[in-house]
């Protein structure tokens, strides 16, 4: 629950003209609180003397606006246009301060309701454990013939995989598969997409494997490695790794298509 300094408080209103459910207001110029709050922390944010805290949340990590806050609106458009789905790894794990620093944008990523409800599942050390259930997993929905509009393209992948084991094209050779949860679909969808630009940030490859994402939710020995039960919402799969590949320019894309009214 929000706690409002009352000797540290102006009464100046900010944080009542920016409290979008309306529990805080003053009273004899100062603010006080009533009602269910959700915790979004726009009151802590806006409070020019710093009045506000949420006891429960760890305040040590509030940190004052200062101008490297700021960045260049082109840069940050022609850093987004040079980012590549990576299917290409080397042989080098990806550094645990930049995963750190990948699960901080994932934290920082704003949730519907500031339900704060996204979890992450990262297979590292046993990876190659969990690799061979998913492809035991994958013969088995072939061979049932689970309809997929991917099937063919999977096809292809298992029957390269059973040439050569060397030949995955479901991990590529990834450091890392992570599995997105959430309660909320939308929560883990934009967390992904934080976490994706924070790991092009530090010169991380990412891929989002759609692939990967059908075969765990239809092999119940994935489901059981990763401890999931269905109770949440599978967002997605993404698969880090350091880039066997550099990427000259960017790729082409149609023009967006869009309607004002």
């Amino acid at each position: 629950m929000v706690s409002i300094d009352q000797n540290k408080c102006i009464g100046c209103g900010m944080c009542v003209k920016d409290c979008f459910f309306g529990v805080l207001s003053l009273q004899d110029k100062k603010t006080v609180i009533s009602g269910d709050c959700f915790n979004c922390g726009h009151c802590v944010s806006v409070c020019p003397t710093d009045a506000v805290t949420i006891p429960d949340y760890p305040m040590e990590e509030v940190r004052e606006y200062d101008e490297s806050c700021n960045m260049d609106p082109e840069n940050l458009l022609h850093f987004m246009q040079f980012r590549r789905s990576v299917r290409q790894f080397r042989k080098e794990p990806v550094p645990l301060e930049y995963m750190q620093n990948i699960l901080e944008a994932g934290r920082y990523t704003p949730t519907a309701a500031n339900r704060q409800d996204v979890s992450y599942i990262l297979v590292k050390e046993n990876l190659e454990e969990f690799k061979k259930i998913v492809w035991e997993g994958l013969g088995e929905r072939l061979a049932k013939g689970t309809p997929d509009p991917y099937a063919y393209r999977m096809q292809i992948f298992y029957d390269a995989y059973l040439k050569d084991n060397q030949d995955d094209r479901l991990f590529c050779g990834a450091d890392i598969c992570m599995i997105v949860l959430s309660d909320a679909p939308v929560n883990g969808t934009l967390a992904m997409t934080s976490m994706e630009l924070m790991a092009q940030a530090q010169g991380v490859g990412v891929l989002y494997s759609g692939f990967l994402q059908r075969i765990i939710l239809d092999t119940p020995k994935a489901m059981e490695f990763l401890g999931l039960d269905g109770t949440k919402t599978l967002g997605t799969v993404m698969l880090f790794g350091m880039p066997a590949v550099r990427y000259q320019r960017t790729a082409p894309r149609k023009k967006p298509n869009v309607t004002w009214k």
